[in-house]
Parts: C-alpha cells; sequence; structure tokens
C-alpha cells in the first residue's frame, strides 16, 4: 500500500463532455490504459463524471439547492446507471490490457451529506489491493443517514482516499496542463502556475473558474480546494493534462512534465 498511486481521470478526457447522449472516448480510454501500464504499482483510479455524471445530475436539478427531495430521488436510478455504464466501459478497456482491475461504486460503500463524506468503508477497497487487483472508482451520487442524495465529486473522493490511505502520488488528469492565473478558455493570455504553495494559494483559488460543459460539482476551483487539503510532505499532488500522449506514463516514471505541482500548506 505504501507504493500505492491515486490518479484521477477527468471527465473531459474519458467521455465527450458536451455530447448527449453521453459516450466514452474510446480512443484515449486505450491510450490511458496502454501508459498505465508501464507502471506496475498498484493504483486507485477514480473517474470523473463527465458526461454520463455530469448530464443525468443536472437533468434532476442537482446543483440547484431549490430541487425538492422527491426530483433528486427521481434521479438516483439514472445518475447510478449513467455512472455505472462509464465505470464498466473503462473496466473493460483496462483489463483489455491486461491492467487486473474492477469497480468499486461509492454508491455502495459511502454515507454522504452535501457533497462531503461522512464515512465510506474501505475494507472491501484494502481486500482489493491484498489481493493483486487495482481498484477503478468514481464520482457517484450517494445517500446521507436520512436518505437524501447529493453529489459525491471524483475530486471530494479523492481527497477521502488520499487522507485514509497511505500513498505517495496523486495525478489528477484533466484537460488543460495544470492550474491557470486566470481561464485558459477565456483568455488566451493565462499563464500556467507551475507550483501551487502557501503564498500563492489564496489568489489563485480566487481566480480558478468553473469547467467548460455541464458541471454541478463545482470545477476548478472546487478541485484546487479539495487537492490542497492532502498535499504534504509526503503526498506529491500533480494537475496535469491527461489528453497529451505520453504525459501520464512520464509522470509515472518521475520524469519531468508540464503541470502543476501542489506543495503542502
Amino acid at each position: 500500500m505504501k507504493e500505492l498511486v491515486i490518479i484521477k481521470l477527468g471527465g473531459s478526457v474519458i467521455t465527450r463532455k458536451k455530447q448527449s447522449p453521453p459516450t466514452t472516448d474510446r480512443r484515449n480510454l486505450s491510450r490511458i490504459a496502454k501508459e498505465l501500464q508501464q507502471d506496475l504499482r498498484q493504483k486507485l483510479i477514480v473517474l470523473g463524471g463527465g458526461a454520463h455524471g455530469h448530464q443525468a445530475a443536472h437533468a434532476y436539478g442537482y446543483g440547484d439547492p431549490a430541487t425538492p427531495l422527491p426530483r433528486l430521488l427521481e434521479g438516483v436510478p439514472r445518475i447510478r446507471h449513467s455512472m455505472s455504464v462509464l465505470a464498466l466501459e473503462v473496466e473493460e478497456e483496462f483489463n483489455r490490457h491486461g491492467a487486473r482491475v474492477v469497480v468499486v461504486p461509492p454508491f455502495t460503500q459511502a454515507v454522504v451529506r452535501d457533497g462531503k463524506v461522512l464515512d465510506f468503508s474501505l475494507t472491501t477497497i484494502q481486500r482489493i489491493f491484498q489481493a493483486g487487483f487495482s481498484v477503478i472508482t468514481h464520482g457517484d451520487v450517494c445517500l446521507d443517514e436520512d436518505g437524501v442524495p447529493s453529489i459525491l465529486s471524483g475530486d471530494t473522493l479523492i481527497a477521502y482516499m488520499a487522507r485514509n490511505l497511505e500513498c505517495r502520488q496523486v495525478l489528477i488528469g484533466t484537460d488543460v496542463d495544470g492550474i491557470y492565473d486566470s481561464n485558459p478558455e477565456s483568455n488566451r493570455d493565462a499563464k500556467l502556475i507551475p507550483v501551487v504553495n502557501a503564498a500563492n494559494a489564496s489568489e489563485l483559488l480566487a481566480g480558478a473558474g468553473p469547467s467548460a460543459g455541464t458541471d454541478v460539482t463545482g470545477g476548478m476551483s472546487k478541485k484546487l480546494s479539495e487537492v490542497l487539503e492532502i498535499a504534504h510532505k509526503h503526498t506529491e499532488v500533480i494537475i496535469f493534462n491527461l489528453s497529451v500522449p505520453d504525459r501520464l506514463a512520464r509522470l509515472l516514471q518521475g520524469e519531468q512534465v508540464v503541470c502543476t505541482r501542489i506543495l503542502g500548506q
């Protein structure tokens, strides 16, 4: 477990986030599977919801505090089905390349309130690791003690796992090179920030914008705030562009790439 690496596969890379109905990006999945195979460490692979999660959640009013509880509950089966389809397609592609991965859905393991994890049973995940497999999990809709549903984002899940499992490295793959001083989609002059630390974290949090497309989980600002909580001297946190071939493979091999490194606060 000491060599565990947590890897986030951004939904904008593994799915066609603006396409409806949602579909996976099979070309990217195949490439990512091959890159993962270049490193022998066990991996906890966390999937962003992308088109599969965000479109279904948005359709049932998640992210809108005015949405009544019956409407939220009505959406649970559709969101669960959509995320299960995504996870199983990723599992199938990765195992086709010899990755030895299994899916553990958060819906069956987590108790969540307002998107925050109250409890998550790690016993199943630890048993899977002990058997020599890697694990795929994902953003999901989960219930609290009273049966009220809310969205558990992949980034919140990563932060929880990194705090409760021993891991040396957290790699967060997105569709941009890292954290910028402004939104690169609207500002051509936006500059990549190679290192985030105590000196610049607050300013960057204020300037981080939302993700493109439909996103009910808070976008880049939420992503940054989550990873700031887990970056410390024993865990390296890197945000990088997963859509660029070989960047994931090079990071897993310890090489330097264009990215943002998060230093402990």
